[in-house]
């Protein structure tokens, strides 16, 4: 049990039911009813209960051949919270002409529990397309995205994410230490943009910058990624600062009372 199940006692039919869509989730050509309730161990009786009325609401339906396979339904929920987060609307078209500038692809990220989420992804102009996507969720700290936010968290909310998440994964290049991700931290905080290089992804570097909301507070993220050749060494500077500037933009749109950019795009 993770430590969000732990706060609070868990129903077991709804649990049932979490369980049963995001294994069906993953098998887009439908499971079999006794493959179902093998693979989560329930009784015959509770899973046909659990599917039929998950039938009867859309989120799941049955195949010609039987199988039960996910709908669209729980994606459409998803897709009107997403659309209801005004940081995504407002920043897209600074995305784009981000983009448009400088013709890497841009990401627009927030935090979500332990993880960064992408919210939204504006592909560059090139060829190279980035294994990246709208939900994907990836550690803070393998993330341009991730730093930019966790900057500017308090000291106990990272220690607690690190706890939680740990600071594996990546490359060699990636921090192995909580004294270096506090460093990398202090870092972001100076120069007002975090830097990604090869952590994540041998090859490919980010910057990401940070959104503050009508508070003041950093709820959000940008970035732009590219392989190390339109992403040179000597330009980052260059390349960090124009995401920090489409990022003071965007929070000004959302009312940032400290920024006094010009928000037009």
């Amino acid at each position: 049990m993770n430590k969000r199940e732990s706060k609070s006692q868990l129903i077991p039919n709804v649990d049932r039911a979490f369980k049963i869509l995001e294994l069906l989730s993953e098998s887009p050509q439908g499971m079999r009813f006794a493959d179902i309730y093998e693979q989560l161990s329930l009784a015959k009786s509770s899973a046909f209960v659990l599917l039929e009325n998950l039938e009867m609401k859309g989120y799941i339906e049955k195949t010609p051949e039987g199988k039960f396979r996910a709908t669209l339904r729980l994606f459409q929920i998803g897709s009107r919270v997403l659309n209801n987060l005004d940081v995504r609307s407002t920043a897209l078209s600074y995305m784009i002409a981000l983009r448009d500038e400088i013709g890497l692809q841009v990401h627009l990220a927030m935090l979500d529990g332990t993880d960064i989420v992408y919210l939204e992804k504006v592909e560059g102009t090139g060829f190279i397309k980035f294994d990246t996507y709208v939900g994907k969720r990836t550690p803070v700290h393998l993330t341009s995205v991730g730093k930019a936010i966790a900057a500017f968290l308090t000291e106990e909310q990272v220690d607690e994410i690190i706890a939680a998440r740990g600071l594996g994964g990546g490359t060699e290049k990636a921090v192995a230490t909580m004294a270096e991700f506090k460093a990398v931290l202090q870092t972001v905080r100076e120069l007002g943009y975090a830097l990604e290089d090869e952590e994540e992804v041998l090859g490919v570097r980010c910057i990401g910058a940070p959104i503050r909301n009508h508070l003041g507070e950093v709820t959000a993220s940008i970035s732009i990624i590219g392989l190390h050749r339109e992403l040179p060494v000597a330009r980052i500077p260059e390349f960090g600062k124009k995401v920090m500037e489409m990022a003071e933009r965007i929070s000004s749109a959302l009312g940032c009372p400290s920024l006094v950019s010009n928000v037009e795009v």
